[in-house]
């Protein structure tokens, strides 16, 4: 049984793939409750092990010690192409392993042009497109900005009276300092997408549709759909990514 881990800045999520690349038995934990999770107990059922980590070393090291001794665990490396997507990466190997996974899922959920977007510690929009040539997937490039929390954090730990209390909202024109300080955020991740959607439309020729997975995701896909149409939450969609390369390695 293949078993796949998505180590992000702040949690790791994990899910067993069945034959047909669904996900199932999904689980979640904190980077600092790791080694006390579930995840050690379900690694002994596993014979595979598939890891996008983006935690660094520290995390690398928690998951290698959790493993039973004659389990060896794959890292993923994103490579130039896999899974019929092609890597435009200038140094591909330095593309972050969870978006790597994610653009594969988000191609074989469609095969057409789409931002794919991980909305969690840090936000990656990324643009995928669609050769013209082969018709597979092509990872054109993308954008990392902070996310929801960093957005907030900056304000609260830089300025002496702007600190993101509870009970802010979004709205056209804010009258208050907390809907100010969660609209202006919200806008700015907005702004973003619209931005890098415009672009790949251009590019394309084609109304890319917008997947956006990770924690924040369906509130920030709540305000994109004032803006635009075809915005698609999709759940753990690096794992999806990690099983589809998964079954392509066996």
């Amino acid at each position: 049984m293949l078993m796949v881990i998505d180590a992000g800045n702040t949690r790791t999520k994990w899910a067993k793939v069945q034959e047909d690349c669904k996900l199932t038995a999904m689980q979640a934990t904190l980077n600092t409750k790791l080694l006390t999770s579930a995840l050690k107990r379900q690694l002994a059922t596993a014979d595979k092990v598939l890891i996008a980590n983006v935690a660094g070393d520290p995390i690398a090291n928690q998951l290698n010690i959790m493993m039973p001794p004659d389990l060896k665990p794959a890292f993923l490396t994103p490579e130039i192409e896999t899974c019929q997507v092609i890597n435009h990466y200038q140094q591909p190997n330095t593309l972050g392993a969870d978006r790597w996974a994610a653009l594969i899922a988000a191609w074989h959920m469609h095969k057409q042009p789409s931002i794919v977007i991980n909305a969690g510690t840090a936000i990656t929009i990324d643009a995928l497109g669609k050769d013209k040539v082969t018709k597979k997937g092509e990872y054109l490039g993308g954008t990392i900005m902070p996310g929801l929390r960093l957005l907030y954090g900056a304000l609260s730990d830089k300025t002496a009276n702007l600190t993101a209390g509870a009970g802010g909202k979004i709205d056209v024109f804010p009258r208050n300092t907390n809907d100010a300080i969660e609209t202006g955020c919200m806008n700015a991740i907005v702004g973003a997408v619209v931005l890098q959607m415009k672009q790949l439309e251009k590019h394309c020729a084609f109304l890319p549709k917008i997947v956006i997975s990770g924690g924040d995701a369906v509130k920030i896909a709540e305000a994109l759909n004032h803006h635009l149409k075809r915005v698609i939450v999709a759940e753990s969609l690096v794992l999806q990514g990690l099983a589809l390369i998964g079954e392509e390695l066996v």
